[in-house]
C-alpha cells in the first residue's frame, strides 16, 4: 500500500472510531498497523489501551508501541515513556525513560518538550533553565496550549526569561480564546506578536540527571495522629501547579458525587467543576508528579484511582462528606479488587483570595488552601472502618477561586496504566 493510500485509510479509520464504529475501525487499524505504518501502530494501540481489561491486553497494546518505536516515531516513543511510570521504581528503568524523552524532545514533539521545559524550570543547572523557556516557545509552536499558557506567564513574571508584557498579554488572549484558564489580558499593557526563536535543541544540554528526584516528596507536618493528617509545604512549584490546571482547565464538567447506592448524580454537596484525568489525557510529567503525590502518601502510585482536577468559584464548596466508598461501589480486597479508599490527598493549586479551606470539624481543625501544598490523610481503619475523624468539608471560596487536585488510594493496586 503507498503512503497517500495508509493516509486516506487512516482517515477513515480515525472517522469510524468518531462514529463509535469500534470494531470496524480497529479492524482497519490493525490491516494498516501489519503493513508497519508507525502512526497506524500507534493509534491502534491508544484505542487497545483504551479498551484495556486485563494486563495481557495491555501487553499487546505495548507491543504496537514497541514496534512504532523501531521506526523512532515519536509519539509512541513518548507514549512508552509515559505508561512506564506506572512501574515501582525499582522496577523502572530510569535511563531508558530519559532517553525516550530526550529522543522525543529532538523530534520537536510538543508533549514532550512542553514537560521538559516545566522539569529543567525547576530541576536543571542555570543554563537548562534559561533554555527552558526556548523549549516552551518550540512547544507552543509546534501545537502545545499549556506550553503556550506557560510561556504567557513566564514573560509576564520575567521568570527564567525576560519579561515582556506586551508579548504575555498577546499569549494571554490567544490562551483565553482556546479555553485556557489564564490572568486575562490588560489592554493597558498593549500586545506584541512572537518573536523568532532558535531552533530546541541549539546549545542544549539534554542530560536530564536523575529524574527519580521529580518524585520525591517534601517532609510532611503531623496534624492530627487519629486519621494521619499530614501537611506537605511546597510539594509543587507555582509552574506545576499551572501546568495541571493548564492541561484539564479547559475541558471541566460539573463535578459528580456517589450517592450509599453507588449512584453518580450531581447535587447540593458538591458544587465545584472537575476534569478527570483518565490515561488517555496523561502526559509524562504529570505522571511523575502523580509519583511525587504518592510518595508524599507512602503508598505506590498503582494503588491510585485517577487523578481529579477541581476548580471552586466563589460560594461553591464541597459539604461535609467522607470519601469511604458504599459497598456496592468497590470491590473488597478478598474478592479479588482494589478494596476501599485508604488514603486520601488533596493538593492545592493556587491560594484563594478568602475561603476554601479543609475543615475537620470532628479534629477541631482547618487545613487553608496553600498554592503547591498537599495534605494527606487515611479514611479508614486497619478493619476496614471508616475513620471517624476524617469526616471533612472544602468550605465555600469566599473571594477568588480555588484549584485542587485530588488523588484517592485503594488497598491494592487499582489502576492498570
Amino acid at each position: 500500500m503507498s503512503e497517500t493510500s495508509a493516509i486516506t485509510e487512516l482517515q477513515r479509520a480515525r472517522a469510524l472510531l468518531r462514529d463509535n464504529q469500534l470494531e470496524a475501525g480497529t479492524t482497519l487499524l490493525r490491516v494498516l498497523a501489519n503493513q508497519k505504518f508507525p502512526e497506524a501502530m500507534h493509534e491502534l494501540a491508544s484505542v487497545l489501551l483504551m479498551l484495556a481489561t486485563d494486563a495481557e491486553q495491555i501487553g499487546g497494546a505495548m507491543r504496537w508501541l514497541r514496534e512504532a518505536e523501531q521506526q523512532t516515531y515519536a509519539p509512541a516513543i513518548y507514549r512508552l515513556a509515559t505508561v512506564s511510570l506506572i512501574e515501582s521504581a525499582e522496577a523502572l528503568d530510569w535511563s531508558r525513560l530519559a532517553s525516550r524523552w530526550q529522543d522525543c524532545c529532538r523530534q520537536g514533539h510538543a508533549h514532550a518538550l512542553c514537560d521538559a521545559a516545566v522539569y529543567f524550570g525547576r530541576f536543571g543547572t542555570p543554563q537548562q533553565q534559561l533554555r527552558s523557556t526556548t523549549m516552551l516557545e518550540v512547544a507552543a509552536m509546534n501545537g502545545s496550549l499549556v506550553a503556550m499558557a506557560l510561556l504567557g506567564e513566564r514573560l509576564a513574571e520575567g521568570r527564567l526569561c525576560s519579561a515582556d508584557p506586551a508579548r504575555a498579554n498577546s499569549i494571554r488572549k490567544l490562551a483565553a480564546e482556546v479555553g485556557m484558564p489564564v490572568n486575562p489580558p490588560d489592554p493597558a499593557l498593549g500586545f506584541a506578536g512572537p518573536e523568532p526563536t532558535a531552533p530546541a535543541d541549539a546549545g542544549m544540554d539534554w542530560d536530564f540527571g536523575d529524574i527519580y528526584r521529580a518524585t520525591l516528596a517534601t517532609d510532611g507536618e503531623c496534624l492530627d495522629p487519629d486519621i494521619a493528617l499530614q501537611r506537605h509545604a511546597d510539594l509543587l512549584s507555582d509552574e506545576e501547579c499551572l501546568y495541571i490546571q493548564y492541561l484539564g482547565g479547559p475541558d471541566l464538567t460539573p463535578s459528580i458525587s456517589v450517592d450509599s447506592q453507588g449512584v453518580r448524580h450531581q447535587n447540593e454537596v458538591r458544587t465545584s467543576w472537575e476534569f478527570i484525568f483518565l490515561p488517555e489525557f496523561e502526559l509524562l510529567y504529570l505522571n511523575l508528579l502523580q509519583r511525587r503525590m504518592a510518595n508524599a502518601a507512602g503508598l505506590p502510585v498503582s494503588q491510585a484511582e485517577q487523578l481529579i482536577l477541581l476548580r471552586y468559584l466563589p460560594g461553591q464548596e464541597y459539604k461535609l462528606h467522607r470519601d469511604f466508598l458504599p459497598e456496592s461501589n468497590y470491590v473488597p480486597v478478598a474478592a479479588g479488587g482494589s478494596g476501599q479508599r485508604l488514603h486520601t490527598t488533596v493538593t492545592y493549586l493556587n491560594t484563594p483570595t478568602s475561603g476554601g479551606a479543609t475543615a475537620f470539624p470532628l479534629l477541631l481543625k482547618n487545613v487553608s488552601a496553600q498554592q503547591g501544598c498537599l495534605t494527606r490523610f487515611d479514611n479508614i481503619d486497619a478493619n476496614g472502618q471508616a475513620l471517624r475523624g476524617s469526616l471533612h468539608a472544602g468550605l465555600p471560596v469566599k473571594q477568588g477561586v480555588k484549584w485542587i487536585c485530588t488523588l484517592w488510594f485503594r488497598e491494592r493496586p487499582h489502576r492498570l496504566l
